[in-house]
């Protein structure tokens, strides 16, 4: 329980902390964090669960809040793609900052020094309304169909800003950039099995570089690079208000790219009140059906490794696992 303090004797602090947190070294640091990009102590501080990064909700007397985030505790265990997250969503926060047709949080703090024990941290916001998976309980079949097609909106309009080159956002140690966007993509593909290989996964690995290769021409169809946050969809990545059932926000930009919007999972199984809030897909013709497959390949290739690596997060391994052999009996039938 999150507790709210309104007023306290001189010289306390007015910032109230969830009790949930960790030590009070992380409280002590938190607080300065809090203090410095927000320059206020009148916050509340809460710790939220089921994101990678370590993750708390800035609530402020305005009714708004901000997102601050910093590297994982030690034991998290990191696929290589994902150790730069956090400077991939700075990049990203930055680029969009000028962007006025579109609800895109600030960047409100990101120091190139490390903080206390270590860890990189970034403040966002603010945002309005409440996160999705706060609030979806209580709404009806009627409002979360408006908010399903509000983040088909939003997606179609992250689609539309365009990017210098395929590939990172934020060209770092552990990631990949490219003039093509079949090799950009074989580069990420390459990255997850070489996780998966390096602690020894049973995955066709030899089959699904085949396969990859053999396909790279539909995927060199796509000539101009576009946002994509590929890991995009899941309730506690969404901001709406309750009250419109409009998106306005994401909590999460770290898995963003220069890339095809299609390969975003927000079209691995897209409601039909998505699709009609995107307004704009691409023929089904072979090149699509085929770089279709090779994303539904990526994301379950994606999810049998991470299951593997944080069990935690409760990954249907066995459902990944089909979706993979579906996927490479597709894509093995176009090549034949």
């Amino acid at each position: 329980m999150v507790a709210i303090i309104t007023s306290v004797p001189a010289g306390h602090s007015k910032m109230a902390l969830s009790p949930n947190l960790p030590c009070s070294q992380d409280q002590l640091a938190i607080e300065r964090i809090v203090t410095s990009a927000l320059q206020t102590r009148s916050v509340i501080v809460e710790r939220i669960q089921g994101y990678l990064y370590r993750t708390h909700r800035l609530r402020t007397q305005n009714g708004f809040f901000y997102i601050l985030k910093s590297r994982p505790s030690r034991p998290v265990r990191l696929l290589h793609h994902e150790e730069d997250g956090l400077q991939i969503e700075a990049s990203v926060l930055h680029a969009l900052s000028c962007r006025s047709d579109i609800l895109i949080p600030r960047l409100i703090d990101y120091p190139n020094a490390k903080v206390q024990r270590g860890s990189l941290h970034l403040v966002s916001g603010p945002f309005v309304g409440s996160i999705l998976s706060d609030v979806e309980h209580s709404l009806s079949s009627i409002a979360t169909a408006r908010i399903e097609h509000s983040l088909g909106d939003y997606v179609h309009k992250l689609s539309t800003i365009p990017g210098p080159s395929f590939g990172a956002v934020h060209p770092g140690k552990n990631t990949n950039s490219s003039q093509t966007w079949g090799r950009t993509f074989a580069g990420m593909l390459e990255s997850v099995m070489r996780d998966g290989e390096d602690v020894l996964i049973n995955l066709p690995y030899h089959n699904i570089r085949d396969l990859a290769r053999k396909h790279l021409a539909s995927l060199d169809k796509i000539t101009e690079p576009r946002l994509v946050i590929v890991d995009l969809t899941g309730n506690k990545n969404v901001v709406v208000d309750v009250e419109s059932c409009k998106v306005t926000g994401l909590i999460d930009y770290s898995s963003a790219i220069w890339g095809d919007p299609f390969m975003s999972n927000a079209f691995c199984r897209p409601s039909s009140s998505f699709v009609e809030g995107f307004g704009r897909f691409s023929s089904s013709d072979a090149d699509q059906l085929i770089r279709q497959y090779l994303y539904m390949l990526y994301h379950s290739l994606l999810a049998i490794v991470r299951h593997f690596y944080r069990p935690s997060e409760c990954n249907d391994e066995l459902e990944a696992r089909r979706a993979l052999t579906t996927a490479m009996r597709r894509l093995a039938a176009a090549a034949a």
